[in-house]
């Protein structure tokens, strides 16, 4: 609620919370999973919520259950849509432009890892009532202790078990998923498929493992993870030299301008804001293969039937023989390359060979070897 009351006031939106009286609530739930329903279920009031409207929290208990609410004076959802809003990637009348239909989605996957219920009532232009109810259940000490008893190498074992069974496609590139969250590594995985041969890593550390073994065409990682958070992960791939060159996506519920230079500076390739749009993911993750396979090609001096036409289209002007052949961008860097290596090969005795001296030989000034 304290993350909201800033936005509250500046949007004269009247923020409250009922609370019942007497002892807190205690019970067995995951922290963060709760906290992400909060979360969501507020935001979305937020967002639909007009200036000076008001926005309701509150939860009670009864027979062993927790019956949170968030109630708004928002825009409303219409009948039509009140059955489907829960499904994953339905866009709503009401669904944010920004959005992809994946956050309510998120909010009751988690809500039934609970064992609970969330159900909503709205009509337009009235607003919106969200209820979540969840059972109430306490771990004996004995479980907590049994659960503490598992190992790393328990985890090794199970991991090690799992990558034996990979087999991948040929002709499908490699993708390395890095989240903590499983629902997101499912979701990520069912959008991506049936274009990529998908390996998955739930932290930092397992993900450079990964990355390092595997050596994938592509990485998406989340930013905030345990053990290992998604900066520092991306900071030593980027270090190692076995898997410098993969491309990164990064993932991030924080759109802050300082989160996102603090990527770019580890060597991030890019950033996409979470919630996302399942095109937008799939296009970006193309786009990244396809510039880092470019610029292997460029600097490899492929050949494909591709660029050997393309070279063919380049050819002297019939009507003037004289003209000389302009080759696309991919040779002319091929062509500079490969003239660099041979005057390299052929001097690499030559101990007064300097800039100035290959830049001579290429037919270029020291200033723009160096740009190049």
């Amino acid at each position: 609620m304290e993350s909201f009351y800033a936005v509250a006031r500046k949007r004269d939106i009247r923020l409250s919370l009922d609370t019942p009286a007497g002892a807190p609530v205690t019970g067995a739930f995951d922290a963060e999973k709760i906290e992400r329903i909060f979360f969501n279920l507020i935001s979305n009031a937020f967002k639909y919520t007009p200036d000076n409207g008001s926005i309701h929290v509150s939860y009670s208990v009864e027979n062993e259950r927790l019956t949170l609410k968030v109630a708004d004076t928002g825009e409303g959802i219409s009948e039509r849509d009140l059955g489907n809003i829960f499904d994953r990637f339905y866009q709503a009348d009401r669904i944010h432009p920004r959005g992809s239909g994946i956050g309510l989605s998120l909010v009751k996957a988690f809500v039934e890892l609970h064992g609970g219920t969330i159900s909503v009532k709205s009509a337009l232009n009235e607003g919106s009532v969200f209820t979540v109810e969840l059972p109430i259940r306490h771990i004996s000490d004995t479980t907590v202790a049994t659960e503490q008893n598992i190992t790393p190498e328990d985890v090794a074992t199970e991991l090690s078990g799992i990558e034996a069974d990979l087999t991948f496609d040929a002709a499908k590139p490699l993708l390395l998923i890095i989240d903590d969250n499983k629902d997101i590594l499912r979701l990520v995985s069912e959008l991506l498929n049936t274009s990529y041969n998908i390996i998955t890593a739930t932290n930092g550390r397992d993900g450079i493992r990964m990355a390092t073994k595997y050596v994938p065409d592509l990485i998406i990682c989340d930013v905030m993870m345990p053990v290992m958070d998604g900066m520092e992960c991306c900071r030593r791939i980027k270090e190692e030299i076995s898997t410098s060159h993969i491309p990164i996506l990064m993932l991030t519920a924080c759109s802050m301008d300082e989160q996102r230079i603090q990527g770019y500076d580890n060597g991030a390739d890019g950033y996409l804001a979470k919630p996302f749009s399942g095109a937008v993911l799939a296009s970006r993750c193309a786009s990244l293969i396809s510039n880092r396979k470019r610029i292997k090609e460029i600097w490899s001096g492929d050949t494909t039937p591709a660029a050997a036409s393309a070279t063919k289209c380049m050819s002297p002007d019939p009507q003037n023989p004289a003209s000389k052949p302009t080759l696309p961008v991919s040779e002319i860097d091929n062509d500079f390359y490969r003239r660099f290596i041979e005057i390299l090969k052929a001097d690499m005795g030559n101990s007064d060979l300097n800039v100035d001296k290959i830049a001579s030989k290429m037919g270029l000034s020291a200033h723009n070897s160096i740009a190049r």
